[in-house]
């Protein structure tokens, strides 16, 4: 075990050396290989620096927007600006069925390809902006926000429906904008993506404090927490289609009706697969409140958040390896593939396998110096959450590999599997042996239909790409 451990130090220290500013020879396979880990480390880094950045803008944001609205009207601005979170849900995958689309297509050198890609998706996107917003206006008209929300005071029950009024309006702009940050994490440049979104929280908090110098209500206060970001999408779309790439700008003369139906069939089996994953992970503590109580809930909950904060952090080198593992399996780079898995799957293990460790043996004291109350950890509960974050963050670093080769189907009957399996075991042992039994629940579901098919399907992977990789060589130039 220490032995890893310190393998995986070492060859995360090694990683170093890729965070520089000079891209890399991509003309030969070793400086293709160097400048894949180059954009990953680089867009790893940038994405923490991009996540401190909101952080504090949020820490600032909080006791201005709560001290200017007051309890009741900032519990409403925060209902709604916690909504966004359906703008994962809301593009029904096609985000990322375009980004395993343009980076397939980069790995080819097929420009055309990318155009015609990037041009379907956004008069896709638009097509559903413009549907959507017909039962959005529908629940705008004829939703008594104000009594939904339970708002008592009479100033702050006439801004709510426009405050939820600003809301769907960026949620439906939001949805076409949004193919920038795909296309720039399909070339591999989510450092870019990352500078963008810290711009866009310093633009939130700024309009915040505008809004407050000038007295603005609460659809004024929305519209700067959510517009910023926005903002910072359009001003990130001028740059990248305008300025540098106007060649890849969406024009309909680029849509095509084919590139549409794949962008829609490889978007569908996407949107199923998150919502399956988001339905998993939130069911827990749904049981723990039906079959425990509220108590037993926040326990489970809390518990798991700070478990979740160290693979939270481990994603965020993840989450690029996605579109590079595109790239390189076009080009039939078979060779990096493998040594990318096999160092991303030791690191992802072996951060959360220590970080798990240390929260099993010193868990309840974190927790009650985090929340100031003694959380009703044991350790049964400590140790489950510790295996469900290794268990989970190592699968995912294969994870990426199967969306990067767009191997979906395989991913989408494991998932629909683990998400019933999980329920019901979860259920049968939270009734046998309290909040430990829910999430020993989890891991065994996780284990049977996720993690056991997943190492048994992974070698037939491997074949296929080696397959390809001997197809690309014995090809004409």
């Amino acid at each position: 075990m220490i032995a890893t451990f310190r393998t995986a130090a070492t060859r995360a220290l090694a990683a170093g050396r890729y965070l520089r500013r000079a891209p890399f020879d991509t003309t030969t396979e070793e400086g293709r290989s160097q400048e894949r880990y180059r954009r990953a480390a680089l867009t790893a880094v940038t994405g923490a620096a991009s996540r401190a950045v909101s952080l504090v803008a949020m820490l600032i944001s909080i006791p201005l927007a709560l001290g200017y609205l007051g309890a009741e009207r900032y519990g409403v601005a925060v209902t709604i600006t916690a909504l966004t979170s359906m703008l994962v849900f809301a593009d029904f995958g096609l985000g990322n069925g375009l980004m395993n689309l343009v980076a397939n297509a980069a790995g080819h050198d097929d420009e055309t390809r990318v155009r015609r890609s990037i041009s379907s998706a956004f008069f896709m996107l638009c097509g559903i902006a413009v549907l959507l917003a017909v039962p959005l206006y529908a629940l705008y008209r004829w939703v008594p926000w104000a009594q939904f929300m339970n708002v008592t005071d009479a100033g702050g029950r006439g801004e709510v429906a426009a405050a939820v009024g600003v809301f769907m309006l960026c949620v439906l702009v939001s949805l076409p904008l949004g193919i920038v940050q795909r296309v720039q994490l399909a070339y591999q440049q989510g450092f870019v993506n990352s500078a963008w979104n810290a711009i866009g929280s310093v633009m939130a908090l700024v309009g915040l404090i505008v809004v407050i110098q000038l007295h603005g209500g609460l659809p004024w206060v929305v519209l700067m927490l959510l517009g910023g970001p926005v903002l910072a999408n359009a001003l990130n779309s001028v740059s990248l289609f305008v300025v540098r790439r106007p060649d890849l700008q969406p024009r309909w003369s680029a849509a095509s009706r084919g590139e549409g139906g794949r962008l829609a069939r490889i978007g569908f089996l996407f949107f199923v697969l998150q919502l399956a994953v988001a339905i998993a992970y939130q069911a827990d503590v749904v049981v723990a409140t039906r079959v425990l109580g509220p108590m037993a809930a926040t326990d489970y909950s809390v518990t798991l958040r700070l478990f979740l904060l160290v693979p939270t952090v481990v994603n965020l080198g993840l989450l690029p390896l996605w579109p590079a593992y595109s790239e390189s399996i076009a080009r039939g780079d078979r060779a990096w593939v493998a040594r990318t898995l096999r160092t991303s799957v030791l690191l992802a293990a072996s951060m959360s396998g220590l970080s798990s460790l240390i929260l099993v043996v010193f868990g309840r004291s974190i927790l009650k110096a985090w929340t100031g109350t003694d959380i009703g950890a044991d350790l049964p509960l400590l140790i489950g959450m510790g295996v469900w974050a290794v268990l989970s963050n190592s699968f995912n670093a294969v994870a990426m590999l199967l969306n990067g080769a767009t191997i979906m189907r395989f991913q989408v009957v494991t998932a629909l599997s683990m998400t019933v399996v999980s329920l019901g075991a979860s259920i049968a042992g939270a009734n046998l042996f309290g909040v430990a039994g829910i999430i020993w629940g989890t891991v065994l579901a996780y284990v049977v239909c996720t993690a056991i098919p997943t190492a048994l399907y992974l070698p037939r992977v491997m074949r296929q790409l080696g397959r390809r990789r001997r197809v690309a060589a014995e090809s004409p130039a």
